[in-house]
């Protein structure tokens, strides 16, 4: 990795850092957008150009970020997991006092550990290290949108989070204990379902979105209500799945999304046991209408969901002529829509940079951002929101923005060999400005500086700084910055993309040539491992040629003027001989 070095450079970056909202502020968006809200597309394996199911998974607002392996394990009937109890951790002040609290931490309870759990690539934000999802050796992917819920349903007597990891290593969240656990969505639905409504869920409600290749679901889930205790014989959660139909695309957006449910369905519908009598019991629902699942427990009237999923189901199923939300009020889509045209990775990528170009909602369309009949190069959708404010303009709240700490985009192929029938896109830092990279299901190990992320401190050593700065930086002239920032990723995407179909044929050499298929595998694993890691360097080290391009030339020279030709992400050949120790 390219070290820190350079007087202008370090004076440009404090300058810059001056000029350009704090990150940990979240000062980069405007206000009024909800910037920090997660959305998840889902795609069924009949809507998509080849057959695969896409999930993709913004998560936006968390501060720092990184991408670790965690492995698999076999372990004695009767082991345990520790439960441990969970500060809030939301600034480095708090996390000061959480570095504290690991020298002596909380055990508030113990649930069974699995005879066998599987290897995962799993990726973790916040300080304490949030654990969000991922994908494991077999494929599977999973990743979340905070929903909320009523308030009645939060409950601290329970001990399982969605996401969080309880103390630094310990999985005991139940997205993560969901990839540990299971080879298939389903499998995962009733893992997470299960358990939490054994042992209790404790957190606001969550969607989880699940894809296995065949199928992709749509899990949500809130808690059982105050009053629930361990032991009272209750279920500790309340929670219900539905699956995208093959041929649609869903999308969640931060707020409950399914409706109608018929359990007598079990191909489309799963729910925990009192999914009716909750709700009746709460006064949420009288027992003899139609039961709607987010009308009882995840009613919200919120405009920044509305928006984007105007957008993503309007994207693609423009045909249909959504209407855009309501000034004011509950404006409800279709669960899911059968797309116009069968939908690409790429397709969900654009989508995640959108800010919704060509439509009437285009902020940088705003006259306010046209000086002289010309557009100024600060016009730019995400901010500063000091700018916006000062010229008063408003945006609503896009799929792209500028404040994720991570944006994946998993693309799962249930007729493909383990090591590669996940290719789980994954990029750091909101969709809008990443470079995806390949990052296969059958990794073993990552890049060091993929691994880490340095909390108070921009730091060389960290390739999340690396994707975090170009995000910034081009807020200052949007509109030229920008084009730089594609004229690097774009190239590296496009020579990723057209590489696929070698690197997955190189697997699938691989499996036609051993006898064994234990072998073939471990030697799979072995060049998935190498690829994705050398794939993910060249990434890291064309953003941080990119970062320095970028200061040179918008905050030293301060003009459109190229100071130099743009970097290269020098992306590696497909390997052909995996070699000792990948």
């Amino acid at each position: 990795m390219k070290k820190f070095s350079g007087i202008l450079f370090a004076l440009v970056l404090v300058v810059s850092l001056t000029l350009v909202p704090a990150f940990a502020g979240n000062d980069e968006a405007p206000a009024d957008t909800d910037s920090d809200a997660c959305t998840d597309i889902m795609v069924g394996n009949a809507a998509t150009v080849d057959g695969s199911t896409i999930g993709s998974y913004s998560c936006d607002g968390a501060r720092y970020a990184q991408v670790k392996v965690i492995p698999g394990g076999t372990y004695k009937p009767g082991t345990m997991i520790p439960i441990y109890y969970a500060p809030d951790v939301y600034s480095y002040q708090t996390y000061l006092d959480y570095v504290e609290y690991l020298k002596d931490p909380i055990i508030i309870g113990e649930i069974p550990q699995a005879e066998e759990t599987y290897s995962f690539v799993n990726v973790r934000v916040w300080y304490y290290e949030d654990m969000v999802g991922g994908v494991n050796e077999y494929g599977l992917t999973i990743g979340e949108t905070t929903i909320g819920g009523r308030s009645e349903l939060r409950n601290s007597n329970g001990l399982l989070y969605i996401y969080f990891s309880g103390l630094k290593d310990q999985r005991n969240a139940l997205m993560t204990l969901g990839l540990q656990r299971a080879k298939t969505a389903r499998e995962a639905i009733e893992v997470m379902g299960t358990l939490a409504e054994t042992y209790g869920y404790i957190q606001s409600g969550e969607h989880v979105t699940v894809s296995d290749g065949n199928e992709i679901w749509a899990f949500e889930i809130f808690g059982p209500g105050a009053d629930w205790e361990p032991g009272c014989g209750e279920s500790g959660a309340v929670w219900c799945a539905q699956r995208i139909p093959d041929g649609h695309v869903g999308v969640s957006a931060n707020r409950s999304r399914i409706g109608e449910i018929d359990l007598d369905d079990p191909d489309y519908f799963m729910a925990s046991p009192n999914v009716y009598s909750l709700a009746e019991d709460m006064g949420w629902w009288d027992g003899t209408s139609t039961f709607v699942w987010y009308e009882a427990y995840g009613p919200r009237e919120r405009r920044s969901s509305m928006t984007r999923e105007w957008r993503v189901l309007s994207t693609v199923a423009p045909s249909l002529g959504l209407p855009f939300p309501a000034a004011t009020g509950d404006t409800r889509y279709p669960f899911s829509v059968e797309p116009d045209e069968p939908v690409s990775v790429q397709d969900v990528m654009t989508m995640h940079r959108d800010a919704f170009y060509g439509t009437p909602y285009d902020v940088t369309e705003d006259p306010a951002f046209y000086v002289g009949g010309v557009k100024s190069p600060m016009a730019c959708p995400f901010g500063p929101s000091d700018l916006h404010k000062l010229i008063g303009v408003s945006a609503d709240r896009s799929v792209g923005n500028s404040s994720g700490a991570f944006t994946c985009v998993s693309q799962v192929r249930a007729d493909l060999p383990d090591p590669i029938r996940s290719c789980f896109w994954f990029g750091f830092g909101p969709g809008v400005t990443t470079c995806y990279v390949p990052l296969y299901s059958g990794v073993t190990e990552l890049p060091e500086s993929w691994t880490h992320t340095t909390l108070n401190k921009v730091d060389r050593e960290d390739a999340w700084w690396a994707f975090n700065l170009v995000n910034t930086l081009p807020l200052i002239k949007w509109q030229n910055a920008i084009e730089d920032v594609k004229g690097v990723r774009d190239p590296a995407e496009a020579t990723f993309f057209a590489q696929q179909s070698d690197m997955e044929d190189a697997v699938l050499d691989l499996y036609a040539s051993n006898r064994s298929e234990v072998a073939a595998r471990e030697l799979a694993t072995k060049l998935v491992t190498k690829y994705s890691c050398a794939c993910m360097n060249a990434a890291s080290d064309g953003y941080w040629d990119l970062v320095d391009y970028l200061h040179f030339k918008y905050y030293f020279l301060r003009s459109s003027g190229a100071p130099q030709e743009l970097p290269v992400i020098d992306c590696p050949p497909v390997p052909t001989n995996p070699g000792k120790g990948g």
